[in-house]
């Protein structure tokens, strides 16, 4: 599973939780709703990572990156 940062477009924040449901029909398995950013993170099968960017509502699809330091 790809972790995702899902962001939603401007004109569709009022419309949060429709597009919140529409983003778990899609596969997304939702970790958490930043409401006041206007994004959603969660988990998603990497074949049906481009399912996401087709859900109304939408603006962007992120894969969320670690990094990670080597020891000291």
């Amino acid at each position: 599973m790809d972790k995702v940062v899902v962001s939603v477009a401007d004109d569709s924040l009022s419309q949060l939780t429709a597009v919140v449901a529409a983003l778990r029909e899609a596969g997304l398995e939702v970790d958490d709703v930043l409401e006041a950013l206007g994004m959603v993170t969660g988990s998603i099968a990497p074949e049906a990572l481009g399912t996401l960017k087709d859900v109304p509502g939408v603006a962007d699809v992120e894969r969320q990156r670690v990094l990670r330091l080597p020891p000291s």
